[in-house]
This record gives structure tokens, C-alpha cells and sequence, in this order.
């Protein structure tokens, strides 16, 4: 019996193996719990005799869970695994084989993480069904889904599980500290409902909010921010400040003035309280209200060009270029366009000549204006002009 196992698991065809999403972790075997689809290898120690498997390799056989939950092992026996951690299993099936074949030890481990389907409704991107593994954790099952929508609570996730019993899960606790209990593994059968959030607070400017909170829009120098920027909104959690909510939505952009993050809050009749929140001053760090919007202006890597220039627009910024460098990505200048006047209005809004500043700084506009006189048309101009007030003080007259 020992020698036709052995030849079985000598000869044993490798199973493949189900691929799997990355993971942000190692499976930890005092955690990972064992089900249907899992493939585990198994292994004799000290290999087969070379004149009976032709090799003195190791061999391994690959054993995938059942759908009721079992590990088989032909001639060694069977075993119920699933709801098991991974430890529990190994111990179990290598327990089992010694005691079936006294004198031979096995080993055994996890080859291959399995794949199910979770559903996933509510406040989200995308609601659906989506294939997970057995490794998966709920921040992987939220990304797939697009995000949470901006309607979305945050704090109340709810992981309805296959007994019946829910979860609820404040994922905050994970994006804000790496709280892993607050990202948990997935299991087979559970549902996933992202319920609405009641209270809100909107953000704006120079942010890194996720597709699914934000929409980009083109700003104002009004409400300085930018084109480019993002806005949306974001579920209130009370005691929450403006540093832990911007770190909580993704952080800042590059191009962000950091230093120039305020609070818009609403007082009772209607007037408006600025209040200021620079992000990167702990000692000024104001709590949120219901309703308040965060703004954080940024100066954005573009350069704008805008009058006499065939294509007047928005060209990204190159460090340590002149104004005619961003003429020329804008075509250059048109026959009426006054070289000489050209002026740059720099991002803190000072005017000056474009022959003035040897590097244009990120945020600027390039303005192009027109030449008093071009050609024979402007002396037409003036002259038909002068004619019209001559006509009409004679006509009064």
C-alpha cells in the first residue's frame, strides 16, 4: 500500500495553480481560514528512492478543498478542513497520513488562495458582484467597486456574513492608522453594503480625493482654486479636524499651498466665517461642523497663455523656462501681437514685463497684447472714425 502512495505522489501531474491579486501581506497560518477551492501541497520528507520514482527529488501533490469542505488524499484518507485555519489543516492532514502510514512523515502547506464572488451594494461606484480570494480584504473589494461614493458612509460598512450575523466596519481607522481589524478578510458567502452617510462635509482645491468623491471643475480667482483642482464630499465623523479629514480622503497635491488651507462654516442667518487651518501648523488644527467646506488653494504646474497667439490655452510648466518658451507651445504670435508689451501676471498676482522675469514660475498667465497700429486697417480705423464724428457734429449742427 505504502509503495503504490508513493508511486501515486511521485507521479502526481502538478495542478495549476489559480492565480491571485496582489496581496498586502503574507497569509499569516493563525489566521487564514481554510475553504472550498484552496489548494494545499503536501509533501513526504526525505523524498522517494530513486528506484522507485526515477528521481531523487522531492515529490508534491497538490490537493484542492472540495466543495463540502474536505482535503483528500487517495489511499491516506480525508479529512473536513473548511472553517479551519491553515495551521489547524496542516496539522491535521499531516497528522492523519503518519497515523495511516506509521514511519513516513508528510508536510504540508498552502499552494494557492481560492476565488469566490462577494456583492457589493450601497454607496459605491460601481454596485456588483466581484471575484475575491480567500485573502482579500475589504479595502480590495471597495477599490474594484471604484470607492466609496461621496454619499457613502465611511464609519457603517456592513458585512453581512453567510450565518446571518452583521459586521459593522469603520474603515477610517485603517485609511487614517493601518488598523488592520478594520480592514478585515472576506469570507465566502458574505455581502457587502455601504449604507448612506446623514451628515456631510465638502472639500475643495489642491486635494487628492478619489474619482468617486470628486469631480474636477475649473476654478476661479474668486475662490482660488485652480483648474485642475478636485470637490466633493465626504461623510462627517464628529471630532474629526481638517489635517485627520485631508489625510483621510488621500492628502494634499504637490502643487497645494499647504499654508493656505481655511475653513468656509455657514453662521445662523446666512453669513459666512472663514476660518484658518494651515495643515502644516499642529498647534492650529480647527474641528469640523456639519456643513463646513474645506478649501485648500494650490498653485497648479501649468502655465496659462492668453491674447495674441494662435492657440491661447493651458501648457504644462518646464522648469527654468522664459516666457517665449510657452509663446511657442502656443504657436507663436499673431501678425497684430505686440512683442514688446508682453506681460506676465505672476501666481501671487503681481503684473510685470515679460522681459523682466528670465523663469516663469508655475501658475503664472502670459498675457499677449495688441500692436496700437498694424498695417493699413488701424489708420482706415481711425480716419472712417473721425469721419463718423465730423458726419454726426454736422448733423447736430
Amino acid at each position: 500500500m505504502i509503495f503504490l502512495l508513493l508511486l501515486l505522489i511521485a507521479g502526481a501531474e502538478p495542478t495549476v495553480l489559480v492565480p491571485t491579486q496582489p496581496m498586502i501581506e503574507e497569509i499569516d497560518p493563525a489566521e487564514y481560514v481554510v475553504g472550498p477551492g484552496d489548494i494545499l501541497w503536501f509533501s513526504v520528507q526525505g523524498g522517494v528512492p530513486a528506484g522507485l520514482s526515477g528521481s531523487g527529488a522531492e515529490p508534491i501533490l497538490h490537493i484542492t478543498i472540495t466543495p463540502d469542505g474536505y482535503a483528500v488524499i487517495p489511499s491516506a484518507g480525508a479529512w473536513p478542513v473548511a472553517g479551519l485555519r491553515l495551521f489547524e489543516v496542516t496539522d491535521l492532514i499531516e497528522a492523519g497520513f503518519t497515523a495511516r502510514y506509521p514511519g513516513l512523515r508528510g508536510m504540508a502547506g498552502l499552494a494557492a488562495i481560492r476565488k469566490f464572488r462577494v456583492p457589493l451594494t450601497g454607496q459605491v461606484a460601481r454596485q456588483g458582484i466581484y471575484d475575491v480570494s480567500g485573502a482579500s480584504r475589504l479595502t480590495d473589494l471597495l477599490d474594484m467597486a471604484g470607492g466609496i461614493a461621496s454619499s457613502g458612509s465611511w464609519t457603517l460598512i456592513q458585512i453581512i456574513h453567510s450565518n446571518g450575523d452583521t459586521t459593522e466596519v469603520d474603515i477610517t481607522e485603517f485609511f487614517l492608522n493601518g488598523c488592520m481589524p478594520s480592514n478585515p478578510v472576506l469570507s465566502l458567502g458574505d455581502r457587502v453594503h455601504v449604507p448612506a452617510a446623514v451628515e456631510f462635509v465638502r472639500v475643495e482645491g489642491a486635494v487628492n480625493m478619489s474619482s468617486s468623491l470628486a469631480t474636477s471643475f475649473r476654478g476661479s480667482p474668486e475662490s482660488n482654486v485652480w483648474t485642475g483642482s478636485s470637490r466633493g464630499m465626504v461623510e462627517y465623523i464628529p471630532e474629526e479636524t481638517v489635517s485627520v479629514l485631508i489625510r483621510r480622503i488621500g492628502g494634499t497635491s504637490t502643487w497645494a499651498s499647504r499654508d493656505s488651507c481655511h475653513v468656509i462654516r455657514t453662521l445662523p442667518g446666512g453669513r459666512e466665517e472663514i476660518i484658518r487651518a494651515p495643515l502644516d501648523d499642529p498647534s492650529i488644527d480647527p474641528e469640523l461642523l456639519p456643513g463646513d467646506r474645506v478649501v485648500c488653494p494650490g498653485i497648479p504646474p501649468v502655465v496659462m497663455v492668453t491674447g495674441y497667439v494662435y492657440s491661447p490655452g493651458v501648457y504644462p510648466h518646464t522648469a527654468g523656462m522664459g516666457a517665449f518658451y510657452y509663446i511657442a507651445q502656443a504657436g507663436g504670435l499673431l501678425r497684430e501681437a505686440c512683442e514688446s508689451g508682453t506681460e506676465v501676471v505672476l501666481p501671487d498676482g503681481n503684473e510685470t514685463s515679460a522681459a523682466d522675469v528670465q523663469v516663469i514660475p508655475p501658475g503664472s498667465a502670459i498675457v499677449v497684447h495688441r500692436k496700437l497700429l498694424v498695417g493699413w486697417q488701424d489708420p482706415l480705423l481711425i480716419f472712417t472714425s473721425i469721419a463718423s464724428i465730423v458726419i454726426a457734429w454736422k448733423s447736430l449742427n
